[in-house]
């Protein structure tokens, strides 16, 4: 009987050290499975937040775009629009200098005509 509990007392040193192996084992793999889980779903948020970002850039260089092509339509429109003063300027520099031309020689012909009587 003492042989038998001296051969099943050293067989059960080795199935508790085997046994609690095989728990730190399960313990481990647990934490690798956790650890796991965690890295995929930061994986999920970086892609999405990738994916965010990169549709935020494309939405803004639209807006971008767009912004550029109505600050040349309003710089072209600014242009013709100096351009058309310009012009009013000048149309009115003349009619100004014409009217004193004429006025002038209204005075003149109004003087000769006084002048005859």
């Amino acid at each position: 009987v003492s042989v038998r509990e001296a051969k099943v007392g050293h067989f059960d040193q080795v199935i508790s050290a085997i046994d609690a192996m095989m728990k730190t084992l399960r313990d481990e793999d647990a934490a690798d499975i956790a650890k796991r889980d965690q890295c995929k779903e930061e994986y999920k948020k970086v892609n999405s937040t990738i994916a965010n970002v990169q549709w935020l850039i494309k939405k803004n260089q639209a807006a971008i775009d767009k912004l550029e092509r109505l600050i040349e339509s309003l710089d072209e429109e600014k242009a013709k629009t100096i351009q058309a003063i310009q012009e009013v300027e000048a149309q009115i520099a003349a009619m100004t200098q014409q009217r004193k031309d004429e006025n002038q020689a209204f005075k003149n012909a109004k003087k000769e005509d006084q002048d005859a009587i």
